[in-house]
């Protein structure tokens, strides 16, 4: 199923930006043509090309279907940026596959990136929920600091240091059918113990990935993947 994504309608009309409209001629739809169209707040709506233009689409809305939330719960990921861009988007991109309702960059004491291109992980998160065919485009935020992260019993930090930890599912099981679960995933160097400490004190549970040390991405995706399994 070929899907497109639009943020903007208006009545029974949606409009494609230049981007989506040149996947619409890549793949050689005309004016006339049947296609299927995300909003990334649930929607899906069956549309009919009426306008193509070079770098604008003009579409008559024939037909909408909204879809549910998919989980009883919703997923925030709180993580410290890679220096490699590449790492980050790959993560992003699997991350929204697996099952991600929103995703905030954090600055930490030990982070190796203090920026992030918020154009380029957009563009990677609606490929995403067009590729797996799902209806809701994360949230992503732009760096902040680790203080300005609101904490709450609710909240999982995966460090590496020492203190008791029950593992992940351990953890989640209990509050899975909470409104929200937020993962903290710290940068290479791990939190430092202060901030592990603060976190802590603020009412965070410290949770374990397994025996293995993951890397930064390795570690979100897990937790994506397992809070997935949940549903």
């Amino acid at each position: 199923m070929q899907l497109f994504f639009t943020a903007h309608t208006d009545g029974n009309k949606a409009f494609l930006d230049a981007e989506e409209t040149r996947h619409c001629k890549v793949l050689r739809k005309n004016e006339g043509d049947c296609i299927q169209v995300l909003n990334g707040k649930g929607l899906l709506m069956d549309c009919v090309i009426s306008r193509l233009k070079k770098d604008s689409t003009e579409l008559d809305i024939i037909n909408q279907t909204h879809f549910p939330r998919p989980r009883t719960y919703y997923f925030h990921l709180y993580i410290s940026p890679t220096k490699q861009n590449e790492r980050m988007e790959w993560m992003l991109e699997k991350a929204i596959e697996a099952g991600l309702d929103e995703i905030t960059f954090i600055e930490t004491a030990h982070s190796e990136k203090s920026r992030i291109n918020m154009g380029r992980l957009e563009k990677i998160a609606i490929s995403a929920i067009k590729q797996s065919g799902q209806y809701y485009l994360p949230v992503i935020h732009p760096m902040t600091t680790l203080d300005q992260v609101h904490i709450d019993g609710n909240t999982l930090i995966a460090h590496c240091g020492d203190g008791i930890k029950a593992s992940l599912m351990e953890t989640v099981y209990p509050i899975k059918d909470q409104s929200m679960i937020s993962v903290l995933i710290g940068p290479e160097g791990d939190f430092s113990e202060d901030e592990v400490a603060t976190i802590l004190q603020k009412g965070a549970k410290a949770v374990s990935l397994g025996n293995s040390r993951l890397r930064t991405e390795t570690a979100a995706l897990y937790c994506a993947i397992m809070l997935n399994g949940l549903s």
